[in-house]
């Protein structure tokens, strides 16, 4: 069966299986996903691929077009259930200001502010780097983003730009000594090589790259798939990384927007 991906859709009026619960009576949960990177790396592609249409705006010259972090809602079906999916676009790293001086943001601020007003878990971190040759600054924000998120939740690498490769999937084991050396602390071999091109000549190489994300959801749309809290999660990093001044680590770290939002991370 092809993947079908689609917003949302309106109340159905004949009454079919939930296709959310098993035979035995055990419910799929949502997946909460993540899309994370270094601006001009594809998330907003990726984002399109799996909910299978253009619902992120995207650029051709890799300019920002993510200023802040953006949620999407998709119904997705890969080969086996109906998966509902919450999609965070996170705000992408690297991000130019346009105060610099008056800006206290760095290259590994993440704007998580949304995602943690929501009280959202996290299945899976999709991190997009941009093929086929890594750039060196990729090193620093994949260790950021590890930091935080590594021994909480599996990040999986997503190779974009990959359109001009025979075989995209190829490209990861001709560059593992780059990927060793670009994705340092990686943990596990999960990745997916896409093109965020889609239609015409790149047609099947866009359906082979949603199948490879999708892929990666359905691993993870079971009962004992186990999610856990942003909350959670962000909390642990300021215990240990937030010193005598949590709270303003917290705000700043995470660009949090309120003291009260803070407070849950001290």
């Amino acid at each position: 069966m092809g993947i079908l991906a689609l917003l949302k859709p309106a109340a159905a009026t004949s009454v079919k299986p939930d296709p959310t619960v098993l035979a035995t009576g055990e419910v799929r949960p949502d997946l909460t996903v993540l899309v994370m990177g270094e601006t001009g790396t594809g998330k907003s592609s990726v984002v399109n691929l799996l909910v299978g249409t253009r619902v992120a705006k995207i650029s051709p010259d890799a300019k920002p077009c993510t200023l802040k972090t953006v949620k999407y809602e998709a119904t997705i079906r890969g080969r086996g259930a109906q998966m509902s999916v919450h999609i965070w676009e996170v705000r992408g790293f690297n991000q130019p200001v346009e105060r610099p001086r008056n800006n206290s943001e760095t290259a590994f601020d993440m704007d998580l502010d949304l995602i943690l007003q929501a009280n959202a878990s996290v299945d899976v971190i999709l991190f997009c780097a941009r093929g086929p040759r890594l750039k060196v600054t990729t090193t620093g924000i994949f260790q950021s983003v590890n930091r935080v998120f590594g021994e909480h939740v599996t990040i999986v690498p997503v190779i974009t730009s990959l359109e001009l490769e025979t075989n995209m999937e190829g490209w990861w084991e001709r560059n593992s000594v780059q990927v060793n050396r670009i994705l340092v602390g990686l943990r596990g071999t999960e990745h997916a090589c896409i093109t965020g091109l889609q239609g015409g000549r790149y047609e099947a190489k866009s359906a082979a790259s949603r199948a490879s994300l999708v892929s990666t959801l359905e691993g993870r749309h079971s009962p004992r798939q186990r999610s856990v809290s942003l909350e959670f999660i962000l909390r642990e990093d300021v215990r240990r990384n937030g010193g005598q001044d949590k709270m303003n680590y917290a705000k700043k770290r995470f660009m949090l927007r309120s003291n009260a939002a803070a407070r849950r991370l001290v």
